[in-house]
């Protein structure tokens, strides 16, 4: 692990230890892919510039986020199903957060409960990523879980009333590997 010291390096780990369900899972979209083409396209755009001729005696990369101070301006975003890459899925991502000072954002769709991250990472910022559901009780109790459990704010996903039609899962007839829950 001490090779991957870059974003590539972690894809290409992936891809040598993941099963292809899994993989394609992780790695594909809805449709014919391309909100995920035009994401990395986007993303492509960024650039770190440096300064030149300026102080960095003292320099940080910290910020805050809602009243929370991160040590890093980069947080690990909700993703459905962490168990599929890792036995010990959010729970294992929410320590390395708290460890890093940042953020870690809970999925709905975790295999790892909202109580079980919550006490493998006390002390790590933790938000909740939360669809609404039609049957708002199912949201309601989301939410009170979340807010019991410590979780400071909600991240809505509201662009998502059915899921997208994904074609690497149907050709794969994905199912949730029956030793997840």
């Amino acid at each position: 692990m001490r090779d991957l010291v870059c974003v590539k390096d972690f894809e290409e780990f992936a891809y040598k230890v993941l099963p292809r369900n899994t993989l394609d899972y992780y790695r594909s979209g809805a449709g014919r892919q391309e909100t995920l083409d035009n994401n990395r396209r986007a993303f492509s755009k960024y650039k770190i510039r440096p300064r030149c001729l300026r102080d960095v005696s003292t320099r940080s990369v910290s910020t805050t986020a809602l009243g929370a101070k991160l040590l890093m301006p980069v947080g690990i975003s909700p993703s459905a199903m962490q168990r599929m890459a890792h036995p010990e899925g959010e729970c294992a991502n929410a320590r390395a957060a708290e460890s890093m000072g940042t953020i870690f954002i809970l999925s709905t769709i975790a295999t790892s409960s909202i109580e079980e991250v919550a006490e493998a990472a006390p002390k790590c910022i933790k938000w909740f990523q939360l669809y609404i559901y039609n049957d708002r009780e199912v949201t309601i109790n989301l939410v009170k879980r979340a807010e019991k459990a410590g979780f400071k704010a909600l991240v809505l996903t509201v662009d998502t009333p059915m899921f997208g039609l994904r074609t690497a899962d149907l050709r794969n007839k994905f199912k949730l590997p029956p030793h997840l829950k």
